[in-house]
């Protein structure tokens, strides 16, 4: 910066060109009745007892940096999910992770292949880190083709893939045999699997049937991520967890920030993520609600298709996405808008029973 005479000031610095095709990330802010947009758990903390161990903050010394490796919430991560502890490293929540990825595992130029309709944060850090970013799309029926992804890897030399599953927005999966032959395929292409919603796609037993999380230790291009900002009812603490084998783990853990979840992060995530009995119940409200919307909006006739989904939330299509959007807005429920779908994610019951009745009363206007 370079000072004139009197006020006049002329800026020297200019911001990297790079950087025009970005704008500030807006999320929906304010105070509504209903917010079912961002797909968050509306669970508090499960039990008294796991209360009382987040409360108890006289453990938590504050005057120190926190464990670098965050070793307490990832062993308990470990615990839960069965992985081996060497081979997790947590983050603060799962966008830091995918920075930490794009930036640090890819160099500048590399190719990072995105499956649209997705998560949006991924073309951004892989172009913020200067990559390049190809988009196949899924088709009108949101569906993942495993044999054209890997086709599409070959032909233009993907250095990453990076997809959710189940998907977010879609709420739509691909089963492991797919994510398999897209690995087995492509060995040289490294391969992020999103598994934020994961917990919500299990058998009529409670099990996950699809996580890629036992191929972890598998495969040597396989990156899995995990958040605790859905099921596990945490997204106001901002704590995520990348899977891999030791080699990629040890080169995350390298070139992520050395204290980059902080104290009393680990400190809440250890205790929630220790209560498996709470967990698992919480799994089971959450499923049981998104049930109870799916019928719901179903049973209202106004959506041309719901897909089916495996996830916490339900993708409806409509010709009146903006419509019926704007008129919940005004009654202070908010949802997330698409060019032709709603995102409604489950809430508890009374949040529910004001929207349905707020879209019978949009149905009833249009007759």
């Amino acid at each position: 910066m370079q000072y004139g005479l009197g006020s006049r000031v002329r800026l020297m610095y200019k911001l990297p060109a790079k950087l025009e095709k970005f704008t500030p990330y807006e999320p929906l802010t304010g105070e509504y009745a209903v917010r079912l947009d961002v797909n968050e758990s509306f669970l508090e903390l499960p039990t008294e007892q796991v209360i009382r161990a987040v409360l108890d903050i006289d453990k938590v010394k504050l005057n120190r940096y926190p464990d670098p490796y965050a070793c307490q919430v990832v062993n308990a991560f470990a615990d839960l999910f069965g992985c081996d502890p060497r081979c997790v490293t947590a983050g603060n929540g799962s966008d830091e992770l995918i920075g930490v990825i794009t930036a640090g595992l890819l160099e500048k130029g590399d190719k990072v292949l995105t499956l649209s309709p997705d998560f949006t944060m991924y073309s951004f850090y892989a172009e913020l880190y200067e990559l390049q970013v190809h988009e196949l799309p899924k088709g009108d029926d949101f569906i993942v083709n495993a044999g054209k992804v890997v086709a599409y890897i070959k032909e233009n030399d993907i250095d990453c893939l990076m997809f959710s599953n189940p998907c977010n927005p879609t709420s739509l999966g691909l089963e492991m045999s797919g994510v398999l032959h897209i690995l087995r395929s492509c060995p040289d292409t490294l391969i992020v699997v999103d598994e934020a919603y994961m917990d919500f796609w299990t058998n009529p037993q409670g099990h996950e049937t699809e996580s890629m999380l036992p191929e972890t230790a598998n495969h040597d291009n396989l990156i899995v991520l995990r958040t605790c900002s859905k099921s596990v009812a945490l997204a106001g603490i901002r704590l995520g967890f990348a899977v891999a084998n030791e080699h990629i783990t040890r080169a995350l853990r390298t070139v992520k920030s050395p204290f980059n979840v902080n104290a009393i992060t680990q400190s809440i995530g250890a205790a929630i993520l220790s209560d498996k009995v709470g967990y698992k119940q919480a799994i089971t409200v959450l499923k049981e609600n998104t049930h109870v919307l799916y019928t719901a909006l179903n049973e209202l006739a106004i959506f041309e298709e719901l897909c089916d989904t495996k996830t916490n939330f339900v993708f409806a299509k409509t010709v009146h996405a903006n419509e019926i959007y704007e008129h919940l807005f005004k009654k202070g429920i908010a949802v997330r808008c698409f060019p032709s779908h709603l995102r409604i994610c489950a809430g508890s019951s009374d949040d529910m029973n004001i929207l349905i009745k707020e879209l019978k009363l949009w149905k009833k206007s249009k007759t």
